[in-house]
């Protein structure tokens, strides 16, 4: 509760002192003339506060507050401003940016191009004080908590507990001179054993007051819900600086060291020691591998902080570039469990998921850098996972955080995390991946086999490269002899009326083959599964056994399906592994050598289908379909399923797995032709919840049936 007698304080002014006492911004600057009262009020809020005295350019004296919840932070910016000059260069305009934490991206593109449109919601950026470039990966994370701190400034003013003016307007849309506050982290409550060392300096998006931004946290395996993950006692950002400080002082096997000195001392803002202005180049000789770094970043890295200040260099190092030089999968072979499936050369990469990075199956480091294949997969794929925004996005992949209530343990290391998961969106391929929090720890540690004690499988890796980098043509596999790369060979195109050198002939944004290959698997879909005196149906041939698909994680039944021609007294049989390719627009499969390429012509030939003009999927039974919505839906939802009937009569309609074993009956009875709206819940007949993966609803009417498909997802 603020002190009584406060009357006059801008509502600007109380929402910077709302975001500086919670920490995401540890430094607040305000130009306006401030009251005494103002000041005590501030002060009670436990911030520190400075006055530093500036010139104009024409040599008038300015008076700026600053303020900060720690001294330490205020002393700073008063030692390296007070009596200069008002001028913003773009070298002052980074060392600020640095200083008060704007995110680098933005205050490089600032400096390029001031107030360049965003993707930002403009209610969203007039609650920022910096400008966010153009498709920031690092505003987003923030502005969640700008959003519950601004809320909570106005219910304050609403309630009367603190005496604010109302806003005469809306805040501004730009940084101004009137009020600069830049933001240094995105915190929570501070951990008690942060022991306001000068040189812990704050970063953006950091949720848990660790030191660690969430995507740092991602790279090291940490949780960014908990300062202290492996519960040492030693906050996670300060952990990670120190190792390194030390791997570079002590540089293992295969490291090395070249030091760069040039003629003159860099003195640390924090302690005021003075190392050589010069930097280093640390380099992993047998990778390949080297990063650039200035001697008061390990002056920093020994006092326990990625970020530096020097009176000449500032930033953050880049973490994922010295972990993969000094300690790749973070030092530990441990979380490198077996995969649990053919893996002869113990690479941590089944033999069917090496051709998708490119590493030899009988060869466990490929490219012979010390790291074997699993683990460096792994490691490429970590930064995609760390970039990614938090919040959904409609043309790219993006990470949303389901948390449950309660912890689990890793089981190898006993780093604790969130019971639930992170569901990764790939918009472009209709494709999500769940990891749980201690899988992407997993990651980290170089592992796709996760071992919680709630939470235990494998990441599939080809599935997550999708799911992380696919732009909608994943499934496309490239097939030789095609010179307009349209997914049909030159000698095929002829038989559809088409040109071998023309991509796309009737202009509607898809190839030609890939529009053929994804109608002829909607014919034969679409099909009834029973017989038909006069037209095609289709017999379902399914196995006990599944394919996963590579690039989606799809599970697929090893049978087939036969498609019957009763007039002609044909038939063509059509493997479900083709058919799930066929419906993403390929001919071709990931597994060639058992599903090799499926023939267009004949398939084309069987169905009538000689041209892309006016093509259209062959009609199932007219007025017979199954619609389901959520498809895909979750654990704790249900699938509407409804059905649109020819005629009225006995109705059956049934849950089936991808080995074709019924597991639970939705419906059995006369049904009406006005249709049937029913609900499936995920559960089986004994109503114990089914496994996630992909299901069919079958409903029988007479003689005729159709199917559909679902997708549970737990």
């Amino acid at each position: 509760m603020s002190p009584p007698g406060i009357t006059q304080f801008d509502f600007e002014l109380a929402y910077l002192v709302l975001l500086t006492r919670y920490g995401l911004k540890p430094l607040s600057r305000w130009e306006k003339p401030i009251s005494d009262e103002a000041r005590k009020a501030i002060r009670s809020e436990g911030l520190a506060l400075e006055t530093v005295d500036r010139r104009t350019r024409i040599g008038r004296s300015v008076h700026e507050t600053v303020f900060a919840k720690r001294r330490s932070y205020t002393d700073l910016y008063r030692r390296r401003f007070e009596g200069t000059r008002l001028k913003d260069t773009p070298d002052v305009t980074r060392m600020q940016g640095q200083l008060f934490g704007y995110p680098s991206c933005c205050v490089e593109a600032f400096i390029k191009s001031p107030y360049a449109p965003n993707e930002i919601d403009p209610a969203d950026q007039e609650m920022l004080f910096h400008w966010a470039c153009p498709s920031c990966h690092v505003t987003p994370g923030l502005i969640r908590d700008y959003r519950r701190i601004h809320m909570e400034c106005l219910q304050r003013y609403g309630t009367g507990s603190v005496l604010f003016n109302p806003p005469a307007r809306r805040l501004p849309m730009m940084v101004t001179r009137v009020a600069a506050s830049l933001a240094l982290m995105a915190g929570t409550a501070a951990f008690p054993a942060a022991a306001q060392n000068p040189h812990w300096l704050y970063v953006a998006d950091d949720l848990d007051q660790d030191y660690l931004s969430v995507a740092e946290e991602v790279i090291s395996g940490n949780n960014w819900e908990t300062s202290d993950t492996d519960e040492n006692q030693i906050l996670d950002g300060v952990q990670i600086a120190l190792l390194l400080g030390q791997l570079i002082n002590s540089p293992p096997l295969g490291v090395e060291i070249e030091d760069h000195l040039l003629m003159g001392l860099e003195e640390c803002f924090a302690c005021g020691q003075e190392v050589n202005m010069g930097y280093m180049t640390i380099q992993h000789l047998w990778r390949g591998l080297s990063v650039d770094i200035p001697y008061i970043a390990l002056h920093y890295l020994e006092h326990g902080s990625l970020g530096y200040y020097g009176f000449f260099h500032l930033g953050r190092v880049d973490l994922h570039a010295l972990i993969k030089i000094l300690m790749p999968h973070l030092g530990s072979t441990d979380h490198l469990l077996p995969t649990g499936g053919i893996d002869p050369d113990n690479d941590y990469l089944n033999t069917e998921e090496e051709p998708p990075f490119n590493t030899d199956p009988a060869d466990a480091d490929t490219d012979d850098d010390t790291v074997k294949d699993g683990p460096q997969v792994s490691e490429e794929l970590l930064p995609l996972i760390a970039q990614l925004p938090r919040e959904a996005h409609p043309d790219q992949p993006y990470m949303l955080e389901l948390q449950m209530d309660g912890v689990e343990q890793c089981e190898i290391c006993g780093a604790t995390f969130n019971m639930g998961l992170a569901r990764i969106v790939n918009p472009l391929e209709g494709l999500s991946v769940n990891v749980p929090f201690v899988g992407l720890h997993t990651l980290a540690h170089g592992g796709f086999v996760f071992d919680g004690t709630y939470n235990d499988g494998r990441v599939l890796p080809s599935v997550l490269k999708t799911v992380l980098s696919g732009d909608g043509t994943a499934h496309w596999v490239p097939v030789d002899l095609d010179s307009d790369g349209d997914g049909l060979t030159d000698a095929e195109e002829p038989f559809f009326g088409l040109d071998p050198t023309i991509l796309d002939e009737n202009n509607n944004g898809m190839p030609d083959g890939r529009e053929l290959a994804s109608v002829m698997a909607a014919s034969i879909n679409s099909l009834p599964r029973t017989p038909m005196p006069e037209s095609l149906y289709a017999i379902d041939h399914m196995t006990h056994g599944i394919y996963t698909c590579l690039v989606c994680g799809e599970p697929v039944n090893m049978g087939f399906v036969e498609v019957v021609d009763p007039v002609e007294n044909s038939t063509l049989e059509v493997p479900y592994y083709n058919i799930h390719f066929m419906g993403h627009g390929s001919f071709s499969t990931d597994r060639d050598d058992l599903y090799p390429r499926v023939d267009p012509t004949q398939i084309g030939a069987f169905f009538g289908i000689t041209s892309i003009v006016g093509v259209e999927p062959k009609p199932a039974v007219p007025g017979f379909s199954i619609l389901s919505a959520p498809n895909p839906f979750g654990e704790g939802t249900a699938t509407q399923i409804l059905l649109s009937l020819p005629a009225p009569g006995p109705l059956s309609v049934s849950i089936y797995d991808v080995n074709g074993r019924k597991i639970r009956e939705l419906f059995n009875g006369p049904a009406s032709q006005s249709g049937l709206l029913l609900r499936w819940d995920g559960r089986n007949d004994g109503g114990e919840l089914v496994g996630s993966g992909v299901y069919f609803c079958r409903a029988k009417i007479g003689k005729i049936t159709v199917a559909r498909k679902l997708t549970m997802v737990r």
